[in-house]
């Protein structure tokens, strides 16, 4: 009975093992193949520029600053009853663009200018930034969001951060257009993905079958 109940829970967490393997290399592959064609247009997703809403870019040295608010301003943002369509089009903007832009995980997407990541990276925090500017706006949130925005002043001035610029800094945004990364730019092959993906699984196989043998000898 020990036996059985081994090899069953070896064979369910091999299976858990190659089923997300297999998962994550369809997901990666076809998140490649459907980014890839729209790359070439300047790397944005367009809709209707003129149902979306402009957002004035950011120097290259404000992003470090506003990085360190994101979370901050996306909280007051949710902290409203009754937000208006305004900030409800700018909160989507922000979290569906910081989505595209791999949450910021990818390392030097700030600091690099030539950074595959640093276009969208741009767009997502002149996104919160503009978020800010409309909670100002509104009566229930415009004290913390006056407070933030004088805090975020102050570090600007303090970092010098507005004098920074790269070429990423001088085309607006718009709601209606998401900025994906620039793929072109990234060394990216799905065949060595999916050799990855088989060794991992080859190796979780062994694993397992060495795990039996071991069950089955005692």
């Amino acid at each position: 009975m020990a036996r059985d109940l081994g090899k069953n829970g070896v064979c369910a967490s091999l299976g858990t093992i190659l089923h997300i393997a297999v998962s994550g290399f369809l997901i990666v592959f076809a998140l490649t193949i459907l980014t890839t064609g729209y790359a070439e247009a300047h790397h944005r997703l367009k809709g209707s520029a003129a149902s979306g809403i402009s957002i004035p870019n950011l120097t290259h040295g404000q992003l470090g600053v506003m990085t360190r608010y994101r979370s901050a301003i996306l909280a007051l943002a949710d902290s409203r009853v009754s937000p208006d369509s305004v900030t409800r089009t700018l909160q989507n903007f922000v979290h569906l663009q910081f989505a595209y832009c791999l949450w910021g995980l990818v390392p030097g997407s700030l600091s690099y200018e030539d950074s595959p990541f640093n276009g969208c990276s741009h767009a997502y925090l002149a996104g919160t930034k503009a978020l800010l500017d409309q909670l100002r706006q509104a009566e229930d949130t415009r004290a913390k969001a006056d407070d933030l925005a004088e805090e975020i002043n102050r570090a600007m001035v303090q970092t010098g951060a507005a004098l920074e610029i790269c070429s990423n800094s001088f085309a607006p945004f718009n709601t209606a257009e998401i900025v994906m990364p620039e793929w072109s730019n990234i060394s990216f092959n799905p065949l060595g993905l999916l050799l990855g993906f088989i060794i991992l699984g080859a190796t979780a196989l062994a694993f397992a079958m060495s795990r039996i043998r071991r069950t089955a000898s005692i």
